[in-house]
């Protein structure tokens, strides 16, 4: 799925003081049976009706971070150039299906541990923030920036080989909004995100079918 960049433009400021990537997000199946509400359960009201884009900001956007844990885990993801040439897609994999695409030396370069936020822009955008599940600079320094922008509207950059933040006081946080929803379930925000087709849950998908060359 191709990002779309906004081309908003804040004041903003060089943060220097150093920010710890680490931190503990669940490691979630996001198809187990308890992530899905039981026929008849109520299903909290959310942003239904509005486009999540999904993989990084661009530099263009002053992002804020949800800290809800609700809105962070960690999941197995297809992720291939699209078939226009512009840009990654991104599908989630079941558990037997991250599995069998791991165990084929054709496929498993294309499977990637992902971490996944919820961020909302400055103009109220939202998007799932992609960030490989790795101790790479590019990875660690993304996560960095993630850990800034949980804090404050902040608008990633790169450095070299790392990723940086220029935070912004001009744009508050208070007021501030996120779904009452979590990022799993049957109408949860990764669903409405990726489709209705938002998961690779057989190994003759289609996708598969052709990384396969079949």
């Amino acid at each position: 799925m191709e990002r779309t960049s906004n081309t908003a433009v804040a004041s903003s400021y060089e943060d220097e003081s150093p920010v710890s990537p680490i931190e503990t997000i669940p490691t979630d199946d996001p198809f187990a049976a308890s992530n899905f509400a039981a026929d008849g359960e109520a299903v909290p009201a959310g942003i239904d009706d509005v486009h999540i884009e999904v993989g990084a900001p661009s530099d263009e956007e002053f992002v804020y971070v949800s800290s809800d844990p609700r809105h962070s885990l960690k999941a197995n993801l297809l992720v291939v150039s699209r078939e226009d040439g512009y840009g990654k897609s991104y599908f989630l994999l079941t558990p037997q299906v991250a599995a069998y695409c791991k165990s084929q030396p054709s496929l498993k370069k294309f499977v990637k541990v992902m971490r996944i936020f919820l961020y909302v822009t400055n103009e109220n955008g939202f998007g799932l923030w992609l960030i490989r599940d790795s101790l790479d600079n590019w990875s660690v320094s993304d996560l960095a920036v993630v850990q800034q922008a949980k804090k404050v509207f902040t608008r990633r950059y790169t450095d070299g080989k790392v990723r940086k933040g220029h935070f912004s006081t001009a744009i508050s946080t208070e007021g501030v909004q996120f779904p009452d929803k979590a990022l799993t379930g049957s109408d949860g925000i990764l669903r409405q995100a990726f489709g209705e087709a938002f998961a690779i849950s057989t190994t003759d998908h289609t996708v598969i079918s052709r990384l396969l060359g079949k």
